[in-house]
């Protein structure tokens, strides 16, 4: 850890494991079949990609903030919707919305938060 700040988070942007994160990100988007979420996954692995340039390139600090906005977040929008999407095709009995609307991005907070609230029985 040389050379690194102490309050760095260790990941896959800054640490050795990136090659392989985004190897399996370039996986996961061709095994999906909706075209939707191949090119959500592609735009998730090019923001990280420009991330991890700049750390290596310009030895800047990722902006945290924006890589949880513009990476983590999308990322588990897609893994949130690839799991809906598997469990559509493998039971026919899930219990899953099926061909939803997307929520706004502005709105998907909310939507979160009712459904936590709803679930908690307030």
């Amino acid at each position: 850890m040389v050379g690194k700040v102490a309050t760095t988070p260790q990941g896959p942007l800054t640490g050795n494991e990136f090659r392989e994160w985004t190897d399996q990100l370039r996986e996961a988007e061709e095994m999906v079949d909706v075209p939707e979420l191949q090119n959500d996954i592609a735009a998730i692995r090019d923001r990280a990609q420009a991330v991890r340039r700049e750390l290596r390139n310009e030895g800047k600090e990722p902006q945290w903030d924006l890589v949880q906005l513009q990476i983590e977040k999308p990322l588990y929008e897609v893994k949130k919707r690839i799991s809906e999407e598997l469990a559509k095709r493998l039971s026919k009995e899930a219990v899953v919305p099926i061909d939803r609307d997307p929520v706004p991005q502005e709105f998907s907070d909310l939507v979160r938060t009712y459904y936590e609230t709803l679930g908690e029985g307030r």
